[in-house]
Protein backbone atom coordinates (compact mmCIF):
# COMPACT_ATOMS: atom_id res chain seq x y z
CA UNK A 1 0.00 0.00 0.00
CA UNK A 2 0.95 3.50 -0.71
CA UNK A 3 0.12 7.15 1.15
CA UNK A 4 1.31 10.56 -0.60
CA UNK A 5 -0.01 12.50 2.18
CA UNK A 6 1.70 11.48 5.39
CA UNK A 7 -0.87 7.65 5.99
CA UNK A 8 -4.08 10.00 5.98
CA UNK A 9 -5.26 7.61 3.22
CA UNK A 10 -3.83 4.52 1.18
CA UNK A 11 -4.27 3.28 -1.80
CA UNK A 12 -3.02 -0.47 -3.21
CA UNK A 13 -0.35 -0.77 -5.51
CA UNK A 14 0.15 -4.47 -6.13
CA UNK A 15 0.24 -4.62 -9.72
CA UNK A 16 2.64 -7.63 -10.80
CA UNK A 17 2.84 -8.31 -7.56
CA UNK A 18 2.11 -11.79 -6.46
CA UNK A 19 -0.41 -11.87 -3.22
CA UNK A 20 2.00 -13.45 -0.93
CA UNK A 21 3.38 -11.94 2.24
CA UNK A 22 5.87 -8.48 1.86
CA UNK A 23 8.16 -8.58 4.63
CA UNK A 24 10.50 -6.00 4.06
CA UNK A 25 10.04 -2.54 1.65
CA UNK A 26 13.57 -0.77 0.48
CA UNK A 27 12.93 2.74 -1.78
CA UNK A 28 16.40 3.68 -3.66
CA UNK A 29 17.99 6.52 -2.09
CA UNK A 30 18.92 8.16 -5.44
CA UNK A 31 15.77 7.51 -7.19
CA UNK A 32 12.84 7.53 -4.74
CA UNK A 33 10.69 6.19 -7.67
CA UNK A 34 12.74 2.91 -7.48
CA UNK A 35 11.88 0.68 -4.91
CA UNK A 36 12.15 -3.44 -4.05
CA UNK A 37 10.12 -5.40 -2.63
CA UNK A 38 11.09 -8.49 -0.16
CA UNK A 39 8.29 -11.30 -0.31
CA UNK A 40 7.77 -15.02 0.43
CA UNK A 41 8.71 -15.00 -3.47
CA UNK A 42 11.85 -13.32 -3.60
CA UNK A 43 12.34 -9.90 -4.79
CA UNK A 44 10.22 -7.51 -6.69
CA UNK A 45 11.56 -4.10 -8.07
CA UNK A 46 9.24 -1.06 -9.04
CA UNK A 47 10.40 1.86 -11.48
CA UNK A 48 7.07 3.79 -11.10
CA UNK A 49 6.37 4.48 -7.57
CA UNK A 50 4.76 1.03 -6.91
CA UNK A 51 2.72 0.97 -10.18
CA UNK A 52 4.15 -2.08 -11.54
CA UNK A 53 6.08 -4.44 -10.05
CA UNK A 54 8.57 -7.24 -11.73
CA UNK A 55 10.30 -9.95 -10.28
CA UNK A 56 14.15 -9.50 -9.91
CA UNK A 57 14.91 -13.04 -8.88
CA UNK A 58 18.45 -14.03 -11.35
CA UNK A 59 20.57 -16.24 -9.05
CA UNK A 60 18.69 -15.74 -5.53
CA UNK A 61 17.64 -19.00 -3.96
CA UNK A 62 14.06 -19.71 -4.18
CA UNK A 63 12.83 -18.30 -0.40
CA UNK A 64 11.68 -15.43 1.18
CA UNK A 65 12.96 -12.48 2.20
CA UNK A 66 12.60 -11.34 5.04
CA UNK A 67 15.19 -8.33 5.22
CA UNK A 68 16.97 -5.90 2.87
CA UNK A 69 19.36 -3.23 2.83
CA UNK A 70 20.64 -0.38 -0.11
CA UNK A 71 23.93 1.01 -0.27
CA UNK A 72 22.97 4.99 0.00
CA UNK A 73 26.32 6.20 -1.90
CA UNK A 74 25.66 3.57 -4.46
CA UNK A 75 22.04 2.45 -4.48
CA UNK A 76 22.36 -0.55 -7.52
CA UNK A 77 24.12 -2.44 -4.15
CA UNK A 78 21.52 -4.09 -2.52
CA UNK A 79 21.53 -7.12 0.04
CA UNK A 80 18.90 -9.80 0.60
CA UNK A 81 18.37 -11.20 3.64
CA UNK A 82 16.67 -15.04 3.19
CA UNK A 83 14.59 -17.59 5.29
CA UNK A 84 16.93 -20.73 4.65
CA UNK A 85 19.74 -19.19 2.71
CA UNK A 86 21.61 -16.24 4.39
CA UNK A 87 22.52 -13.21 2.50
CA UNK A 88 22.73 -12.31 -1.02
CA UNK A 89 23.99 -9.27 -2.89
CA UNK A 90 23.45 -7.50 -6.03
CA UNK A 91 25.29 -4.64 -7.85
CA UNK A 92 23.37 -3.92 -10.74
CA UNK A 93 19.94 -2.98 -8.92
CA UNK A 94 18.55 -6.71 -8.61
CA UNK A 95 19.32 -8.04 -12.34
CA UNK A 96 21.47 -10.70 -10.52
CA UNK A 97 22.04 -12.07 -7.34
CA UNK A 98 24.78 -13.96 -5.92
CA UNK A 99 25.56 -15.52 -2.54
CA UNK A 100 28.08 -13.86 0.59
CA UNK A 101 28.11 -15.96 3.36
CA UNK A 102 31.04 -16.50 4.24
CA UNK A 103 31.38 -17.32 7.55
CA UNK A 104 27.38 -16.59 8.41
CA UNK A 105 26.64 -19.81 10.33
CA UNK A 106 23.07 -18.97 10.85
CA UNK A 107 21.47 -19.28 7.49
CA UNK A 108 17.56 -17.35 8.49
CA UNK A 109 18.25 -13.67 8.28
CA UNK A 110 15.57 -11.47 9.49
CA UNK A 111 17.24 -8.22 9.53
CA UNK A 112 20.05 -6.33 7.77
CA UNK A 113 21.35 -2.29 8.25
CA UNK A 114 24.28 -0.48 6.19
CA UNK A 115 26.75 2.13 8.19
CA UNK A 116 25.95 5.29 6.43
CA UNK A 117 29.42 6.51 6.50
CA UNK A 118 31.22 3.34 5.39
CA UNK A 119 28.65 0.97 3.23
CA UNK A 120 31.62 -2.07 3.29
CA UNK A 121 29.93 -2.81 6.50
CA UNK A 122 27.05 -4.35 7.34
CA UNK A 123 24.89 -5.96 10.65
CA UNK A 124 22.98 -9.01 9.59
CA UNK A 125 20.23 -10.19 12.88
CA UNK A 126 19.73 -13.46 12.51
CA UNK A 127 16.69 -16.13 14.10
CA UNK A 128 17.33 -19.43 16.41
CA UNK A 129 15.58 -22.59 15.96
CA UNK A 130 17.06 -25.96 17.00
CA UNK A 131 19.80 -26.34 14.73
CA UNK A 132 21.19 -22.37 14.61
CA UNK A 133 21.72 -20.25 17.80
CA UNK A 134 20.37 -16.74 16.81
CA UNK A 135 22.79 -14.04 16.97
CA UNK A 136 24.08 -10.63 15.20
CA UNK A 137 27.14 -10.93 12.51
CA UNK A 138 28.74 -8.24 10.81
CA UNK A 139 30.73 -7.71 8.07
CA UNK A 140 33.55 -5.31 6.69
CA UNK A 141 34.35 -5.97 3.57
CA UNK A 142 30.57 -5.61 1.56
CA UNK A 143 29.69 -9.04 2.73
CA UNK A 144 32.76 -10.97 2.15
CA UNK A 145 33.20 -12.59 4.98
CA UNK A 146 30.68 -12.14 8.69
CA UNK A 147 31.90 -12.58 12.07
CA UNK A 148 29.79 -13.06 15.13
CA UNK A 149 29.59 -9.51 17.31
CA UNK A 150 27.68 -11.59 20.64
CA UNK A 151 29.76 -10.29 23.19
CA UNK A 152 28.32 -9.01 26.36
CA UNK A 153 24.85 -10.62 25.34
CA UNK A 154 24.14 -13.24 27.32
CA UNK A 155 24.81 -11.25 31.09
CA UNK A 156 21.90 -10.15 30.68
CA UNK A 157 18.39 -11.70 32.33
CA UNK A 158 16.62 -14.04 30.07
CA UNK A 159 18.72 -13.32 26.62
CA UNK A 160 20.96 -15.79 25.40
CA UNK A 161 22.74 -16.36 22.00
CA UNK A 162 19.28 -18.36 21.01
CA UNK A 163 17.22 -14.91 20.95
CA UNK A 164 16.42 -13.93 17.88
CA UNK A 165 17.06 -10.32 15.84
CA UNK A 166 14.49 -8.72 14.46
CA UNK A 167 15.58 -5.55 13.59
CA UNK A 168 18.73 -3.42 13.73
CA UNK A 169 19.50 0.40 13.71
CA UNK A 170 22.42 2.65 12.94
CA UNK A 171 22.65 5.83 14.66
CA UNK A 172 23.63 8.28 11.27
CA UNK A 173 25.48 10.98 13.21
CA UNK A 174 27.79 8.32 15.06
CA UNK A 175 27.33 4.69 13.60
CA UNK A 176 29.28 2.86 15.50
CA UNK A 177 26.33 3.26 18.01
CA UNK A 178 24.02 0.26 16.83
CA UNK A 179 20.43 -1.00 18.30
CA UNK A 180 18.89 -4.11 18.09
CA UNK A 181 15.51 -5.51 18.62
CA UNK A 182 15.18 -9.21 19.80
CA UNK A 183 12.38 -11.85 20.26
CA UNK A 184 11.98 -12.24 24.56
CA UNK A 185 14.90 -11.19 27.18
CA UNK A 186 16.22 -8.00 27.27
CA UNK A 187 14.70 -6.79 24.24
CA UNK A 188 16.74 -3.93 23.17
CA UNK A 189 20.21 -3.77 23.01
CA UNK A 190 22.81 -0.88 22.63
CA UNK A 191 26.72 -1.31 21.37
CA UNK A 192 28.55 2.40 21.29
CA UNK A 193 31.57 0.73 19.98
CA UNK A 194 30.54 -0.88 16.47
CA UNK A 195 29.47 -4.71 18.10
CA UNK A 196 31.85 -5.12 19.98
CA UNK A 197 30.21 -4.99 23.01
CA UNK A 198 26.06 -4.53 23.89
CA UNK A 199 23.98 -3.33 27.17
CA UNK A 200 20.36 -3.93 27.28
CA UNK A 201 18.42 -0.56 27.29
CA UNK A 202 15.01 -1.60 28.25
CA UNK A 203 13.98 0.87 30.53
CA UNK A 204 10.17 1.97 30.29
CA UNK A 205 9.36 -1.10 27.61
CA UNK A 206 6.88 -3.56 29.10
CA UNK A 207 7.08 -6.21 26.44
CA UNK A 208 9.85 -8.74 25.32
CA UNK A 209 9.29 -8.84 21.99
Amino acid sequence: FKTTNGGASWSAVNSGLPAVDVRTVVIDPGNPATLYAGTARGVYKSTNGGASWGSVNSGLAATSVSAMAIDSGSPATLYAGTSVSGVFKSTNGGASWSEVNSGLTVPTVLSLAIDPSNPATLYAGTYFDSHYSGTIFKSTNGGASWCKINSGREVFAGLSAATPVNSIAIDPSDPATVYVGTFGGEVVFKSTNGGASWSGINSGLFTNN
